[in-house]
């Protein structure tokens, strides 16, 4: 295999030294082998680096491992394009799996797209299934279905898991933002941004296993359901970006613009941002309207989480205390 290899698959991970093993035994069943993997650690503490390291070893395909400082899967993300070495970016989860074609499909449904028509491509992707068979989200309505980021996701309303390969060099263009202070950035910011330019060409096929019983294994009580407090400056970003570039698609799918709207004051609060300055930030009088209109209902939403996340607190607490005192026995 040459040293520029079609597919860079992509995996960030923390701590999922239980669950990644199923990344590494997908991609030694794929029918194609022109692929490398690359891992980037974000500061795991388990055996993480001890299993790559034993597979960099035996595996018949190029892996290769960076480590950062535990700063989030955004960092990760950003690392990652720039040491891809493969035409498409192709993100697996740690904790998920592709299916045994999943890339000799990709690869046969992009060489389908009529050469003069693919500089205005991105990509190519398809649908997940759990691991239990089951499709996860929704179907595409026909295919091969090219159509953007923006108008999938406000005007044909598909929801749902959905996996695909994105060109390296187009996302070299378009790197997440950098936010200190939070585990990731929506990667709808990401898909956004490249939708204003390129569309993807998908199929209801399915290349991914998305495995839904363990999605919080490894999570701590502390962090388990603070919906808003967990990663807020990263969710304030998106809510920012969501209502300074995709207004344009309020008439065809409001609820996404509400949600913002409603969502932004509280995690600008659990982020500790001044209110007035995020409404400065918001470009069109209109996201202000929407915004000042909610502000009542995140209000309620804001006290309700306090109170939550206090109760999530408390049972921590008892808990450590339990520990302790198991522990002096």
């Amino acid at each position: 295999m040459s040293s520029s290899p079609l597919f860079t698959i992509f995996t960030p991970t923390y701590n999922r030294a239980h669950t990644i093993q199923r990344v590494f035994d997908s991609l030694c069943n794929q029918t194609l082998r022109d692929f490398e993997w690359l891992v980037i650690d974000d500061g795991s503490t388990d055996e993480t680096p001890q299993l790559v390291a034993a597979w960099i070893n035996v595996a018949n395909f190029p892996i290769r491992y960076f480590r950062q400082d535990h700063s989030g899967k955004h960092f990760a993300h950003n690392l990652g394009v720039r040491e891809a070495r493969g035409f498409f970016f192709a993100p697996v989860d740690s904790d998920d799996a592709l299916v045994s074609n999943a890339l000799e499909r990709i690869a046969q449904i992009w060489n389908g797209i009529p050469a003069e028509l693919r500089s205005s491509f991105s990509g190519a992707g398809g649908l997940c299934r759990n691991q239990r068979g089951e499709i996860v989200g929704d179907h595409f309505p026909y295919e091969p279905f090219d159509v953007n980021y923006r108008d999938r996701r406000y005007i044909h309303r598909i929801r749902g898991e959905k996996w695909g390969v994105t060109s390296t060099e187009i996302l070299r263009q378009f790197p997440l933002p950098e936010i200190r202070g939070t585990n990731f950035v929506p990667e709808g910011v990401l898909g956004s941004e490249i939708g204003k330019t390129y569309k993807s060409r998908n199929v209801n096929e399915i290349f991914r296993v998305y495995y839904t019983n363990d999605r919080e294994t490894g999570a701590t009580l502390s962090k388990r359901n603070r919906l808003s407090a967990d990663n807020a400056p990263g969710r304030l970003y998106y809510y920012v970006y969501l209502l300074n570039n995709d207004l344009e698609y309020f008439v065809h799918s409001p609820m996404p613009f509400l949600k913002a709207a409603v969502m932004l004051p509280i995690v600008a609060w659990f982020s500790d941002a001044a209110l007035l300055e995020i409404l400065r930030s918001l470009k069109a009088f209109r996201a202000k309207g929407l915004v000042l209109v909610g502000l009542p209902i995140a209000l309620l939403f804001y006290g309700a989480e306090r109170i939550r996340n206090s109760f999530i607190d408390l049972k921590v607490k008892r808990a450590s205390c339990m520990g302790n005192k198991i522990g002096g026995n």
